[in-house]
């Protein structure tokens, strides 16, 4: 099961990831429940998140470049009878905007999965960001 979820994982932040500009939505909206009610936040504005998969198509405005590259560390839990998984990594994430701004950024990833018609779809997703201490003025 690890391999299956470590590849899931792979995958996820592979879509996210973009030369272009626009994160691959198409290929993003197979890994979110497209209900209304779906909460997902981001490591960006704005601070109340995005209720749907389809408010996020206007996610970072001026967006060059965005890499997410998964740690090693998976963590799994299955809940529910098996119906609910809960996956928690670490990543390093980089962005690059049209003004010229970039910042890299260590990030932690909490997802809630839920199985429906036998395939894992994201029902809530909490990312945070890692501060460095040794950098805050």
């Amino acid at each position: 099961m690890n391999t299956e979820w470590q590849n899931r994982i792979q995958e996820y932040c592979e879509a996210w990831t973009t030369d272009s500009g626009c994160p691959n939505f198409d290929r993003l909206e197979t890994f979110y429940a497209m209900d209304s009610d779906v909460v997902i936040y981001d490591s960006l504005p704005p601070l109340e998140g995005f209720t749907g998969f389809a408010q996020m198509r206007s996610i970072y405005p001026g967006l060059l470049r965005l890499t997410v590259s998964p740690n090693q560390d998976l963590q799994v839990k299955l809940l529910a009878d098996g119906q609910v998984a809960v996956t928690a990594f670490t990543s390093h994430m980089a962005y690059r905007f049209e003004d010229g701004n970039e910042f890299k950024v260590n990030a932690r990833h909490t997802d809630v999965w839920e199985k429906r018609n036998n395939q894992w779809l994201i029902v809530h997703e909490h990312p945070s960001t890692v501060i460095n201490p040794s950098r805050i003025e």
